[in-house]
């Protein structure tokens, strides 16, 4: 067989044995043009680009359905990992305005990236729809004893959030926010090793939502963990990244 097609296949197979019936897998393909990142999502790439499969809850199999829709999109290039998350939400609100404030406090959307594939090392990137940014690092999950790197800002980063509705007004209806998130590669890199070289990824995206005030908070996310716990990176869904 010809290496190319080979190391075409090859990771597509990976997802394929990985996923089968058991996480949610996504294709990123390569963006023709640079994106601007405004959270409108108007680019040629943008509206080509698949939608990823609805938000669920966080337990999985067998809890209802979430009452509003969330999911995302991805493209790359050779600089960046574009992520868009698509929030439907009638009453649209946010208050935390300060870099690495606890953005899970308000409604939010949520991004978790493993891209060396053993969980010894990620990162988590949270905002609302003021577009506040949360980004911090995590040597390991919290059950194995990690913490979290707060001072680990992420180089480059761009985010912008857009609402389709008025923020901060109750007495109206709106229709949702539109995150768009670019994270360079640079930022991602771990001693000499290019996240670039590998070609699937373990990720996961995730929507806190309170529906009432003072809780309990309810978790959507694209890969279901079967608790109230994300940070299980072995559950998290496989992004393949394609040209």
């Amino acid at each position: 067989m010809d290496i190319r097609k080979t190391l075409i296949i090859l990771p597509l197979l990976l997802v394929t044995v990985l996923c089968a019936g058991q996480c949610p897998s996504y294709r990123c393909g390569r963006t023709s043009s640079r994106i601007k990142v405004d959270g409108r999502l108007n680019e040629r790439d943008w509206k080509s680009a698949p939608e990823s499969s609805p938000f669920l809850d966080i337990r999985g199999e067998g809890q209802p359905l979430p009452t509003m829709k969330s999911c995302m999109k991805m493209l790359h290039d050779d600089d960046f990992v574009y992520i868009a998350g698509i929030i439907e939400e009638k009453d649209i609100k946010a208050s935390l305005k300060e870099r690495d404030a606890v953005i899970w406090k308000d409604n939010d959307f949520e991004v978790f990236i493993d891209p060396y594939g053993d969980g010894k090392l990620y990162y988590e990137f949270e905002t609302n729809a003021f577009g506040t940014i949360m980004d911090l690092m995590l040597e390991k999950p919290y059950r194995d004893g990690g913490s979290f790197l707060l001072n680990w800002d992420c180089r480059g980063i761009a985010l912008a959030v857009r609402c389709d509705g008025t923020l901060n007004k109750s007495s109206d209806t709106d229709r949702g926010w539109t995150v768009e998130i670019a994270i360079p590669y640079d930022a991602l890199t771990r001693n000499f090793d290019d996240p670039r070289d590998h070609k699937v990824w373990r990720m996961n995206f995730s929507r806190v939502e309170w529906l009432v005030a003072g809780g309990p908070e309810e978790n959507w996310v694209w890969a279901p963990t079967g608790v109230v716990d994300i940070h299980i990176p072995e559950k998290w869904g496989y992004v393949e990244f394609v040209d």
